[in-house]
């Protein structure tokens, strides 16, 4: 399976899996719902059908019954059973009324086929309706008499009667003739052989649905007379039918409904099939919509990487510009890939302008690089010329341009201790004296502890110079340089304090103003620069001032652990 790559193919497969949980949570339970309820009502209905089958066998049964004792209490029909009984001269008419009697019954009742009366001295009397005899017949003469110890007992035949061809199942009732004068003396038994279609035919509940009626475990009657005579568990096809059972109280015989389940699965499977369609329309409208919905985002992803392309390629004026109505989440993706590109473009500026600057650096170095040993010398010789007439003035400045000139040679752009760096500004006071006419007083204020601390040469001097070149100059009165250093926290905080002219506030303003072009003072510009070189964001300078009275240069300088003590 070919693995997906794109934010939006997968964004997809993610959707989809998070709609099709519930959707799928949603088919299986109300698919399971929908089984139960067809269930349920399936059974509902199944039970129904049973009741009214089982009331209708009641019916038809009561019928019969009501037929039976109204012949077993025939006056008529007790009187020749009583004859024929007790050996009466009158046999043979007595045997006459019987027999008419029987044949009346039967061809006014539907469904009676035969009436045979099992009499107590052993004869038999009966009447076929199928062959409308009362003389002969192949079944109705045979027929088992059962012992009624009730008022009337039921019994089934898995045989069939053949008569013209013609196979007829029978059900039997069966009641004793009793003389109701003497309740205890039995005359005989009468046996009502009922067609067992007409029991079929009331007992059917309708399409898909099939009755059996069994006595034991072997079928009596059902709808198809091959199924008679066999056991129920030979009939059953539960994989297709639902089976259903009941007993008849009346006459012991169990009612059993079979009903067909293809409708019902078939019914199922429409709804399973409709189910699955709106499913799969529910799938192609997440589709739809997760594709409108998505695609703003995705086309906020797609314009992220296509500007981060775009960087990379070292086009930095691209920017991002997504739709106003963007959530807020969106909005801060524009702003801080535009703010992360401008601060980029910035560095890459700055970086290669601090290149170009050092460039030109070097190359003014190497166009004025003299032999630093030959200028040694030089002053050297000098300065013994000056002893030998006695300028020992001239002398001391020979001196400390030379240590000067050491001291800015050696280790270039490097760091020294801030005790060197101090010893540095008092020989280039020296110098300056001359100009002014006096030197200045130095004073220092400095913990012993930070002596040692590394600072990058010649960090100091641009400010010194500045308090000489326009604090000191035209004051009458003793110039005083006071240097400071404390530690703070994470800074080490540098003050140098002048008692010279001080500053306007318009120039303060001017000098505090990090954006602004100092032409004037190039070296206030140098050091901010270098300050930001060395060490970044976290260094700082600033000015403060009260004319005519003194300037502070207040100067801070991270502790990172490569500026700390030597």
């Amino acid at each position: 399976m070919k693995k997906i790559k794109s934010l939006r193919g997968r964004i997809f497969v993610d959707i989809m899996i998070v709609a099709m949980f519930p959707i799928l949570i949603f088919a299986i339970i109300s698919q399971g719902s929908l089984r139960v309820w067809q269930k349920n009502d399936l059974q509902e209905r199944m039970q129904a059908n049973l009741e009214n089958a089982d009331r209708c066998l009641d019916i038809q049964l009561d019928k019969y019954n009501a037929i039976l004792f109204d012949l077993c209490t025939d006056d008529v029909v007790v009187e020749a059973v009583e004859n024929i009984n007790n050996n009466n001269d009158a046999m043979e008419v007595n045997t006459s009324k019987l027999r008419h009697e029987l044949s009346h019954v039967c061809n006014r009742n539907q469904g009676i086929e035969g009436i045979t009366i099992f009499l107590a001295n052993g004869e038999v009397i009966f009447y076929d309706k199928q062959n409308s005899s009362s003389t002969s017949s192949d079944w109705a003469g045979k027929v088992h008499c059962p012992e009624v110890k009730k008022e009337q007992v039921y019994q089934g035949q898995i045989q069939p009667i053949v008569v013209n061809d013609k196979h007829t199942y029978l059900l039997q009732i069966a009641r004793n003739l009793i003389d109701y004068r003497d309740i205890h003396e039995k005359l005989g038994t009468v046996v009502f052989s009922i067609d067992e279609q007409l029991i079929s035919d009331i007992l059917q509940v309708g399409a898909n649905a099939n009755t059996y009626l069994l006595e034991g475990n072997y079928v009596i009657s059902a709808p198809s007379v091959a199924k008679i005579g066999r056991t129920l568990d030979s009939v059953k096809n539960t994989r297709k039918n639902l089976y259903i059972s009941k007993v008849n109280q009346m006459s012991q015989f169990t009612i059993c409904i079979e009903r067909d389940i293809s409708t019902y699965r078939k019914t199922m499977n429409e709804q399973v099939g409709l189910l699955l369609g709106v499913a799969f329309i529910a799938f192609l409208v997440m589709i739809f919509l997760s594709y409108i919905f998505t695609r703003p985002y995705i086309h906020v992803i797609q314009s992220v990487g296509q500007g981060f392309h775009e960087v990379e390629t070292g086009n930095f004026e691209t920017r991002l510009e997504f739709w106003k109505r963007a959530p807020e989440e969106i909005k801060d993706i524009e702003f801080g890939f535009n703010e992360m590109v401008e601060n980029l473009d910035n560095l890459i500026n700055q970086v290669k302008q601090a290149l170009l600057e050092q460039k030109n650096a070097e190359l003014s170095a190497l166009e004025a690089q003299i032999d630093p040993h030959f200028l040694y010398n030089t002053l050297d010789s000098i300065n013994w010329k000056a002893i030998e007439n006695e300028q020992y003035d001239i002398s001391s400045m020979l001196v400390a341009l030379a240590n000067i000139l050491r001291y800015t040679v050696d280790n270039a752009g490097g760091t020294s201790t801030l005790a060197q760096e101090l010893g540095w500004l008092k020989q280039y006071m020296l110098l300056q004296g001359t100009r002014l006419g006096k030197i200045p007083v130095i004073e220092t204020d400095i913990p012993e502890e930070l002596f040692g601390f590394q600072i990058h040469k010649l960090l100091l001097q641009p400010f010194v110079e500045n308090s000489v070149k326009y604090g000191f100059y035209g004051k009458e009165e003793e110039c005083v340089l006071k240097i400071s250093a404390r530690k703070m926290e994470h800074q080490i905080h540098i003050q140098i304090e002048d008692n010279g002219n001080g500053i306007t506030q318009g120039k303060l303003d001017e000098l505090n103003d990090e954006q602004r072009d100092m032409t004037g003072h190039l070296g206030i510009t140098n050091v901010r620069k270098r300050l930001k070189l060395y060490y970044g964001e976290e260094a700082m300078v600033y000015f403060e001032s009260e004319e005519h009275l003194y300037t502070r240069v207040h100067l801070f300088i991270p502790m990172a652990d490569e500026y700390q003590k030597a």
